[in-house]
Protein backbone atom coordinates (compact mmCIF):
# COMPACT_ATOMS: atom_id res chain seq x y z
CA UNK A 1 0.00 0.00 0.00
CA UNK A 2 1.60 3.56 -0.85
CA UNK A 3 0.63 6.08 1.08
CA UNK A 4 1.15 9.53 -0.47
CA UNK A 5 2.64 12.23 1.64
CA UNK A 6 1.88 15.97 1.35
CA UNK A 7 4.13 18.93 1.72
CA UNK A 8 3.33 22.10 1.44
CA UNK A 9 5.19 25.72 2.79
CA UNK A 10 2.98 28.42 3.56
CA UNK A 11 3.28 32.10 4.98
CA UNK A 12 0.61 33.59 6.66
CA UNK A 13 0.81 37.11 6.67
CA UNK A 14 -1.65 38.97 9.77
CA UNK A 15 -2.26 42.76 9.80
CA UNK A 16 -4.71 44.98 11.45
CA UNK A 17 -8.21 45.44 9.41
CA UNK A 18 -8.22 48.84 7.11
CA UNK A 19 -10.68 50.64 9.24
CA UNK A 20 -8.94 49.78 12.56
CA UNK A 21 -6.16 52.38 14.11
CA UNK A 22 -2.68 51.31 14.32
CA UNK A 23 -0.77 53.38 16.93
CA UNK A 24 2.61 51.04 16.15
CA UNK A 25 2.53 51.85 12.50
CA UNK A 26 1.72 55.56 13.13
CA UNK A 27 4.96 55.83 15.25
CA UNK A 28 7.20 53.88 12.85
CA UNK A 29 6.21 56.46 10.00
CA UNK A 30 6.36 59.70 12.61
CA UNK A 31 10.34 57.96 13.24
CA UNK A 32 10.89 57.45 9.66
CA UNK A 33 10.11 61.01 8.91
CA UNK A 34 12.05 62.36 11.25
CA UNK A 35 14.90 60.09 9.85
CA UNK A 36 14.75 61.45 6.37
CA UNK A 37 11.72 59.84 5.04
CA UNK A 38 9.25 62.90 4.48
CA UNK A 39 7.45 60.96 1.71
CA UNK A 40 6.55 57.64 4.15
CA UNK A 41 3.02 58.63 3.75
CA UNK A 42 1.62 54.70 6.10
CA UNK A 43 2.99 52.37 7.49
CA UNK A 44 1.19 49.65 8.86
CA UNK A 45 2.36 46.64 11.33
CA UNK A 46 1.69 43.12 11.27
CA UNK A 47 2.80 39.93 11.83
CA UNK A 48 4.59 37.35 9.01
CA UNK A 49 4.79 33.12 9.76
CA UNK A 50 6.41 30.69 7.57
CA UNK A 51 4.82 27.07 8.12
CA UNK A 52 6.19 23.96 6.79
CA UNK A 53 3.51 21.47 6.93
CA UNK A 54 3.91 17.34 5.88
CA UNK A 55 1.08 14.77 6.24
CA UNK A 56 -1.76 13.17 3.81
CA UNK A 57 -4.61 14.85 5.23
CA UNK A 58 -6.87 16.32 2.13
CA UNK A 59 -8.52 19.09 4.88
CA UNK A 60 -5.16 20.86 5.43
CA UNK A 61 -6.15 23.88 3.83
CA UNK A 62 -9.81 24.29 5.88
CA UNK A 63 -7.85 23.36 8.80
CA UNK A 64 -5.08 26.12 8.19
CA UNK A 65 -7.72 28.85 7.75
CA UNK A 66 -9.36 27.78 11.21
CA UNK A 67 -5.71 27.67 12.92
CA UNK A 68 -5.17 31.44 11.42
CA UNK A 69 -8.65 32.86 12.24
CA UNK A 70 -8.93 31.06 16.05
CA UNK A 71 -5.29 31.22 16.74
CA UNK A 72 -2.93 33.40 14.56
CA UNK A 73 -4.89 36.55 14.45
CA UNK A 74 -8.22 38.22 15.91
CA UNK A 75 -10.66 38.40 13.77
CA UNK A 76 -12.23 41.53 14.97
CA UNK A 77 -9.45 43.90 14.35
CA UNK A 78 -6.91 41.89 12.22
CA UNK A 79 -7.29 40.29 9.18
CA UNK A 80 -4.96 37.28 7.48
CA UNK A 81 -3.80 35.98 4.59
CA UNK A 82 -2.13 32.52 3.47
CA UNK A 83 0.54 32.53 0.57
CA UNK A 84 1.67 29.08 -0.63
CA UNK A 85 5.23 29.52 -2.14
CA UNK A 86 4.05 28.58 -4.92
CA UNK A 87 2.98 32.48 -5.37
CA UNK A 88 -0.89 31.69 -4.74
CA UNK A 89 -2.92 33.49 -2.02
CA UNK A 90 -5.96 32.40 -0.04
CA UNK A 91 -7.96 34.65 2.07
CA UNK A 92 -10.72 33.78 4.24
CA UNK A 93 -14.14 33.52 2.59
CA UNK A 94 -16.74 36.03 3.74
CA UNK A 95 -19.72 35.55 4.48
CA UNK A 96 -22.69 37.05 2.73
CA UNK A 97 -24.91 39.25 4.69
CA UNK A 98 -28.39 38.52 4.63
Amino acid sequence: MLIRVWQVKVNVIVKPKEAVLDPQGNTVRDAMRHLGMPEVRSVRIGKYMEIEIEGNGGDVEKRLHGLCRDLLSNPVIEDYELQKRDGTKTKPKTKKKK
